[in-house]
């Protein structure tokens, strides 16, 4: 059975760039301006762009899951491909509707085959490595369901860190979850976030960024050395270097490879951002 694997941009993968992965892009607004995250606007230039509209007073982007007909037409791809089910794996249905646009866009179809979808409770890379699992499963043989299953496994395996300079993007864009209620003081501080049960939560409040930075490190290795590393920033590439550098001495020359943060995901972190997925071992 020919299994497809679909994800969205959120997972911080562009279309193309794994082979057997179909990507559907989130979109952002600059203002009134349409953007494809990672089509019509790629990472660097997004950065850029940030930096501009900030400059210059704007407010900034804000960002919207596809349409339903956008993952219907992605679905009815993939079948003409020859897919004989589907396995879509999205980020958390609590931080964006993105999950629930691609069920309706599925439901579209006409004689489609079986779709499995799976809400991986986190967002950006941990979802790519979520699709990587879905991706392996399906080219070892295995059914639909267990094929999701396996991306499910990876997702209830990772945790996403993030140490963010500001929360104004996140508390502009309403990705704070149960940390909303903390927002005052933490606008004091510089918070050391994590994906939990879906929501962007607070675990620490360090006062510095390097002690964030050095509690983000703790974090990552605190149940023994990880399975697996990477490190996401939002235009902090020395920090962020340092954090994998760090990491890999500490895990016997373990490749940590380092992120820069998709536009959809960058708008609501902002720059400074350093965060980290991490795969701990079973």
């Amino acid at each position: 059975m020919f299994t497809a694997i679909l994800t969205d941009s959120s997972s911080d993968l562009e279309q193309g760039q794994i082979d057997g992965i179909h990507v559907v892009p989130l979109h952002l607004f600059f203002g009134d301006e349409l953007f494809e995250d990672g089509v019509t606007l790629s990472k660097p230039d997004f950065w850029q762009r940030l930096d501009r509209e900030a400059a210059a007073g704007h407010d900034p982007p804000t960002t919207s899951q596809p349409a339903p007909g956008v993952f219907r037409d992605a679905f009815q791809a993939l079948i003409d491909q020859g897919a004989e089910g589907v396995v879509a794996v999205h980020l958390s249905g609590k931080l964006s509707g993105t999950l629930n646009s691609s069920k309706q866009g599925a439901a579209l179809l006409e004689n489609a085959p079986p779709i499995e979808f799976v809400d991986a409770n986190t967002a950006s890379i941990a979802v790519a490595w979520a699709a990587e699992a879905a991706l392996e499963a399906s080219r070892a043989g295995a059914s639909l369901q267990e094929t999701a299953d396996a991306a499910r496994r990876t997702a209830e395996r990772t945790r996403t860190l993030l140490f963010v300079e500001t929360l104004d993007y996140l508390l502009r864009g309403g990705r704070i979850g149960r940390a909303r209620h903390l927002a005052g003081k933490l606008l004091r501080v510089r918070p050391l976030l994590e994906v939990v049960d879906g929501e962007v939560v607070d675990i620490e409040r360090p006062r510095t960024r390097a002690k964030a930075l050095d509690r983000l490190y703790a974090h990552i290795m605190a149940d023994g050395p990880p399975e697996r590393v990477a490190i996401l920033h939002g235009r902090a590439d020395a920090d962020a270097q340092a954090v994998a550098a760090r990491i890999s001495d500490a895990c016997d020359g373990m490749d940590v490879p380092i992120v820069l943060s998709s536009p959809v995901l960058g708008a609501h972190i902002g720059p400074g951002t350093v965060g980290a997925a991490v795969l701990r071992a079973e």
